[in-house]
């Protein structure tokens, strides 16, 4: 085991915990902030409390997995593990950016000047929005419940190499990585130029402007949650895509850097609170 590999399972124990309990403590927080009657009103609130639902069931599993590795305790090298913690691992953060993509989408139409695209952006569009979202997730990442198998003579958890499984793996890092940074992106670029357009176009006066100031301050919130998404979750997914095409590059300090950048990413969970 590397040297790097070695700190990063010495660190955990202290590390994990603390991001553990801020995890918990501002999504929580965040969840009682945006069932407030007036951001309750806002569709976007609820694409929100599904992301800080999201990362708080994220954290539940990492957290302890990531604890656990300091003493050799991979639940990952059992017959059941080998399925599921593949599978938790890449669809619960999965679910979370879903939730951010859908949330830039319902500010785009929320700003927008088109009446048709505005009406797209309601509560009732949010519930079956995130419903569908959080099943087609699950969908897309069941493969990886059986790419995985456990081997008992080896009592490893090994992945299958074949086809299949490099070309779901490729669609996987396409995804997650590239697609869904891109889709943040190109809808919080066009909400920003909406807001522009319509600040140009009407000149709030004094008391009537609160629905307005909630809008823009949502679609900050959300500006800065998608800012601060990609600059944790890239790292880890440029390391992923090394390893998972450049076998060579499965090198023990990759690996340790691999583990640094798990970390790194689960930071995604908490610090958009205090920004």
């Amino acid at each position: 085991m590397s040297t790097l590999t070695e700190r990063v399972d010495q660190t955990s124990m202290y590390v994990q915990p603390i991001l553990f309990i801020l995890t918990m403590i501002t999504n929580i927080l965040n969840i009682c902030i945006l069932r407030d009657r007036t951001l309750r009103s806002s569709p976007c609130s609820h694409y929100f409390i599904s992301f800080s639902i999201s990362s708080i069931l994220n954290t539940c599993f990492l957290c302890p997995t990531q604890s656990l590795r300091r003493y050799n305790i991979l639940w990952i090298n059992t017959s059941i593990g080998c399925k599921l913690n593949p599978f938790l691992l890449f669809v619960l953060p999965l679910q979370a950016s879903l939730m951010l993509i859908l949330a830039s989408f319902d500010r785009f139409c929320s700003s927008s000047i088109s009446v048709k695209l505005r009406s797209m952006s309601n509560i009732r569009v949010a519930r079956w929005s995130i419903i569908l979202g959080s099943f087609l997730c699950a969908l897309c990442m069941s493969p990886m419940i059986f790419i995985y198998d456990f081997n008992s003579t080896l009592h490893l958890c090994t992945q299958y190499s074949n086809l299949l499984t490099t070309i779901f793996t490729f669609d996987q890092i396409i995804v997650y990585y590239i697609l869904v940074p891109i889709s943040m992106a190109v809808f919080g670029i066009l909400t920003i130029t909406n807001i522009r357009q319509q600040l140009i176009r009407v000149r709030p006066i004094g008391g009537n402007n609160q629905n307005r100031r909630t809008e823009s301050q949502l679609a900050r919130m959300l500006i800065i949650q998608i800012s601060v998404h990609m600059i944790f979750a890239l790292p880890f997914g440029i390391i992923y895509l090394m390893n998972t095409f450049m076998p060579l590059s499965r090198t023990p300090f990759i690996i340790g850097l691999r583990l640094v950048f798990v970390t790194w990413q689960q930071c995604d969970y908490f610090v958009p609170f205090f920004l």
